[in-house]
């Protein structure tokens, strides 16, 4: 979580972290979605440029999870 915190700190946006991650951790999901779409629940981690939320996968659905240890994907949202 800290090397993610550091790159959503230094990207000047969400499209960088999404592209940072992307790089960083190969076959990563990462998901970039409008702020809307994630009222009301509590992001994981937040960074100067998004909100992050962790998501996890039983194979079919996804959901989103606090446990980075479960998490098999990271979903973005900008930050206003």
């Amino acid at each position: 979580m800290s090397v993610l915190s550091g790159l959503g700190n230094a990207a000047p946006d969400v499209a960088a972290l999404a592209a940072a991650a992307r790089a960083r951790w190969n076959g990563l999901r990462v998901t970039v979605v409008d702020a809307l779409d994630v009222r009301g629940e509590t992001p994981a981690l937040e960074t100067a440029s998004a909100d992050v939320f962790l998501l996890g996968s039983d194979g079919h659905c996804w959901s989103m999870t606090s446990d980075p240890a479960a998490a098999s994907g990271v979903m973005l949202a900008a930050r206003s």
